[in-house]
């Protein structure tokens, strides 16, 4: 083999590696439209996390775990409890945003591969109609959005995938020409974790699909898309604390600022759980900085609701209870959450 043909074949895999970095940021630059923030449809489908989700907020995708609810962050992440074949799990929720707000979900398994099926569902409660000025219509709207979901998960012993199948409906209004809209997502996601699972990478892709039918009966359809998202995630045990368990993720949602989670989840004893999550986008953050390194004062501002969340956890051989408390940016409240989970 001659030295020119081997500088040859270095020469095409560097062009082709510079080509590729070349590529990316622009890619990147077209495909993430900050700017374009409220052309997503659906936002509401990202709110169905379940006690322990919300708890490490968002930060958990990375992990396998029997927490059902897992599949709302990564698919691939689902595992069943050692020694168990089914799982039926509810979690139910309440705060400034929703009036009743919940999921049931159904895990099973086929061979080696895990099926899951979730029922969600928001109701906002009953909120007064003002018209284009302001002014009291006096009559009072119930909207209603639903989310089913199925999912599929292959479990190996490094390696994980799993696929989530999403269909949703939205009800808003019921006057004349309005309808309830309906839409389709897809989510996948595949892990890893090391040998020793001290700690493991993941990477997902979340609701990736668009609005089938718009809100208003008027012979054309919008298909608006969904959030689409892709969200890298890591875990972590210190082994001079093993059992802490350190999470976090960076979630790139296509319209809208990128933002990082950060959460621990510490054992008590061999049954309870104590968590704590951190959630802020990386402009609020540069933000912050600027601020603590100038020491002046900005806007009191944010790009995302969640902020600070810690939660409580018990399980056994047969059961499962889990419990959040979130607290809101900007005095915008704060959510409760519960959930109960039955192995069997």
């Amino acid at each position: 083999m001659s030295i020119f043909y081997i500088y040859g074949m270095l020469f095409k895999k560097l062009s082709l590696a510079l080509s590729v970095g070349l590529l990316l940021p622009v890619a990147g630059q077209a495909y993430f439209t900050q700017n374009d923030a409220g052309q997503e449809v659906f936002s509401f489908m990202n709110t169905f996390d379940g006690p322990r989700n919300t708890a490490l907020e968002k930060s958990a995708g990375a992990m396998p775990s029997t927490d059902p609810t897992i599949t709302q962050l990564n698919p691939a992440s689902l595992i069943l409890p050692e020694g168990k074949h089914h799982m039926a799990e509810a979690h139910w929720q309440t705060g400034d945003f929703a009036d009743n707000q919940g999921s049931l979900s159904y895990t099973g398994h086929y061979d080696k591969y895990l099926l899951q099926v979730t029922y969600n569902w928001l109701d906002y409660g009953s909120i007064d109609g003002y018209d284009e000025y302001g002014e009291a219509t006096g009559k009072d709207y119930e909207p209603f959005s639903q989310l089913t979901t199925a999912t599929v998960a292959f479990p190996m012993k490094h390696f994980r995938f799993g696929a989530t199948l999403k269909f949703a409906s939205d009800r808003l209004a019921d006057d004349e020409g309005d309808r309830t809209a309906l839409g389709l997502a897809f989510d996948w996601g595949i892990t890893w974790q090391s040998e020793s699972k001290l700690f493991g990478l993941a990477l997902a892709a979340r609701d990736f699909g668009c609005i089938l039918r718009d809100y208003v009966d008027d012979g054309e359809e919008a298909y608006y898309p969904m959030a689409q998202a892709f969200i890298l995630s890591g875990y972590m045990r210190p082994r001079a604390l093993p059992r802490l368990v350190l999470f976090t993720s960076t979630e790139f949602p296509r319209f809208a600022e990128p933002f990082l989670n950060l959460g621990g989840e510490y054992t008590l004893g061999n049954s309870f759980f104590a968590r704590v999550g951190f959630s802020r986008t990386w402009l609020d953050l540069y933000r912050d900085a600027t601020e603590l390194m100038a020491s002046s004062s900005r806007p009191d501002e944010t790009n995302r609701a969640h902020m600070i969340s810690a939660g409580l956890g018990y399980t056994n051989d047969l059961f499962s209870v889990d419990y959040s408390f979130s607290y809101l940016a900007q005095g915008l409240g704060q959510e409760h959450r519960l959930g109960l989970r039955f192995n069997f």
